[in-house]
């Protein structure tokens, strides 16, 4: 079964981040917007691991520490900031009240992110992996990223946990980088696929700032080059 991560960011764009990189290594992510809606989704579901931002508008990354700890004492959280020296009176505090935690410094690569969470979890099963989506744009655009974000929701309810990976590249208007590595342009893989994600794809395929939609599912793959 996939180990399981919470990321607890108030930014939209940071979460996608860390959805990108770790459910690319095999692992299953949930999102939270803030601390209190972190603490309701790891006592719903326990997390193997938590991402937690410190700097969130309402309840801090502080407060959300105290409470998950509170709640579940062998939770383990990775605090991720680049406030840490503003709130160390208050993580020192925490810390001497019992509440463990490892701290790193905003921003991480995505292989820093892979790095931890293999650090603390292990590596991933990806042998369960049967579908591979990957969108090559040349830069993103607010309704791009809407319509990605809804993609990847879409499939976490319509493919099984652990069965499907989405990649996001930005080429940067290089076509040659899209079109490199063994990927050819071959009719859309259409049948085979969820109707809901279809029609996401297709939304996707008609934005210019697209390049191409590369598919794969069961070692078959399949192009669209835009």
């Amino acid at each position: 079964m996939s180990k399981r991560v919470l990321v607890i960011d108030d930014e939209e764009s940071v979460r996608d981040a860390y959805s990108l990189s770790l459910e690319a290594a095999g692992y299953e992510v949930e999102q939270a917007k803030d601390g209190p809606e972190g603490i309701a989704a790891a006592a719903k579901k326990r997390p193997d691991m938590i991402f937690l931002d410190l700097k969130m508008p309402g309840m801090d990354g502080v407060e959300t520490l105290k409470q998950l700890k509170k709640n579940d004492p062998t939770l383990h959280v990775h605090i991720v900031t680049a406030f840490a020296s503003e709130y160390m009176k208050q993580l020192a505090k925490a810390r001497e009240e019992g509440c463990n935690f490892e701290i790193a410094t905003k921003p991480l690569s995505s292989e820093q992110i892979r790095q931890i969470a293999t650090a603390v979890l292990g590596v991933s099963d990806e042998g369960s992996v049967k579908f591979v989506l990957t969108l090559y744009l040349a830069n993103h655009e607010e309704v791009t990223d809407g319509i990605i974000s809804t993609l990847r929701a879409t499939l976490r309810e319509t493919l099984p946990v652990g069965g499907w990976v989405l990649n996001v590249v930005d080429v940067l208007a290089m076509p040659e980088k899209a079109l490199a590595n063994d990927i050819f342009t071959t009719p859309t893989l259409v049948r085979e696929l969820p109707e809901p994600v279809v029609k996401l794809l297709g939304n996707i395929a008609a934005m210019p700032k697209v390049m191409a939609i590369v598919t794969r599912l069961n070692h078959y793959t399949a192009t669209l080059v835009v």
